[in-house]
């Protein structure tokens, strides 16, 4: 709906043309090297959109003309003022005049295009929340700031509106513009001679045969590629080294991640629950340790086997995040696949719940398993992730012995997971961390239900 006596300008109809292309996108940039174009659209695509589903509009060009004018309340803040002080997202999201389903976060008092705020972990987090409560988030943003291709990575789609030529970020997919429809032809009413008709379907006729032979030429090459493509990897053990390395490219990963909901709001919410994969003891009552779990980290632990960094099975899938235990506990077919590992992680004031899936070595091993849940339809792109450390909760455990032992601490609300060792026995770890700090906050809650962990780098395949 439009605000009565307000004509849209040329790009809001072209947003409200597009809008379609985005019924099954939860999270995109809009950009163009014409930032007013771009908010224009997104504008326009966004009331199309707001008249089936919440729609929020971010503002990464600051003081977008086409966004500022729509803002409800006199109220400055803005992205910059929640990315850098910490101001909730839910005060700075304001309802669009005349679209009560579209909220417009206008960039604030600080400036926004930077690479802080482009390439911050926090859009991650954020698209994943819209996915899952079925919203759209649309972040307007300039593509010459650096961080835009971080941005579109976390947001996991780009819509390219207006002037386009700038660097289209690599394993993002791109949601093109359709052609305008053309204007319909005049009808003419000049009459057509003998000699004219038979020109034009000779003419016809001609241009059929070159689309036949074009037709064809596409086809061998189409089958070309496909036998290339089937026949890659034995061609590459066939090529010297150095060649294979260079032809060898890992694929792209993007960000747009299926995760448990997560609201707007990024500001820290206390979690009576223990901090991580444990649960509250037995009977449900609740401790002074609960405190001591909601505590930011204090020193960092040591590391009990450091002459193991070079065989630490560090790769794994980046799998969800949420901003409560409960929300990033992931269901019973998750829990079936191998070293599954749920994390508290600090994000500077802010406590997230991560969840990864797999153990490591190589980075290769790991790109597998994320295109295996790809293609069982596990995961939605998802991204991969260094993670060495862990917190060993038993070592030497014989294989015929390890589902009772991880039964058992699940009864205790704690999620672990069995590495196996050269030797066949199994080391069952809980949590998954890219550096000791990040592990203090776990360690803490296990003390609390009477767990005695060590961190350690994680070593040995799944179990």
């Amino acid at each position: 709906m439009t605000t009565p006596g307000i004509v849209p300008n040329s790009w809001e109809v072209e947003g409200r043309r597009l809008a379609p292309l985005l019924d099954g996108v939860d999270a995109v940039v809009i950009a163009g090297n014409d930032p007013a174009a771009a908010a224009s659209a997104a504008i326009g695509v966004a009331r199309m959109q707001g008249q089936r589903r919440r729609v929020a509009v971010a503002d990464l060009v600051g003081e977008a003309p086409a966004i500022e004018a729509l803002l409800t309340g006199d109220d400055p803040h803005g992205i910059a003022d929640s990315f850098l002080y910490g101001v909730s997202l839910n005060k700075i999201a304001r309802p669009m005049r005349e679209a009560d389903n579209v909220f417009l976060m206008p960039s604030g008092t600080e400036p926004v295009d930077h690479e802080g705020v482009y390439a911050n972990e926090r859009w991650r987090r954020l698209a994943a929340g819209f996915h899952q409560v079925g919203a759209l988030l649309i972040v307007v943003a300039r593509p010459s700031v650096p961080g835009f291709a971080q941005l579109c990575a976390h947001l996991g789609s780009l819509m390219p509106v207006g002037d386009t030529t700038f660097p289209m970020p690599g394993g993002v997919p791109l949601i093109a513009p359709p052609a305008a429809p053309p204007p319909p032809a005049e009808p003419t009413t000049t009459p057509t001679s003998n000699t004219a008709r038979r020109a034009r379907e000779a003419a016809q006729q001609d241009e059929t045969g070159r689309r036949s032979k074009l037709l064809a030429v596409v086809l061998v090459l189409g089958a070309i590629a496909i036998a290339v493509g089937a026949m890659w990897p034995q061609i590459l053990t066939r090529l010297p080294a150095p060649i294979a390395a260079l032809l060898e490219r890992p694929p792209a990963d993007t960000a747009a991640l299926v995760v448990p909901p997560t609201p707007m709001d990024t500001t820290p919410v206390r979690d009576t629950a223990v901090a991580d994969s444990t649960a509250t003891p037995a009977g449900g009552a609740t401790t002074r340790g609960d405190s001591a779990v909601a505590t930011a980290a204090r020193e960092p632990l040591t590391v009990d086997n450091p002459a193991d960094s070079t065989v630490a099975a560090r790769f794994a899938v980046y799998f969800a995040t949420a901003n409560t235990r409960a929300a990033a506990m992931p269901d019973a077919r998750v829990r079936a696949l191998e070293a599954v590992a749920l994390s508290p992680v600090l994000d500077g004031t802010e406590r997230w719940f991560r969840v990864t899936v797999g153990a490591s070595a190589s980075r290769p091993e790991a790109e597998a398993l994320l295109s295996k849940l790809r293609a069982e339809k596990l995961i939605g792109a998802g991204s991969i992730v260094s993670v060495p450390f862990a917190l060993r909760l038993e070592s030497k455990v014989t294989a015929p012995m390890v589902k009772a032992r991880l039964d058992a601490l699940a009864t205790r609300g704690i999620l672990g997971y069995a590495l196996r060792q050269s030797d066949g026995s199994a080391t069952i770890y809980t949590g998954a961390f890219e550096s000791p700090a990040q592990a203090t906050a776990l360690a803490d809650s296990l003390r609390v239900v009477g767990v005695a962990p060590v961190l350690a780098y994680r070593t040995g395949r799944a179990f």
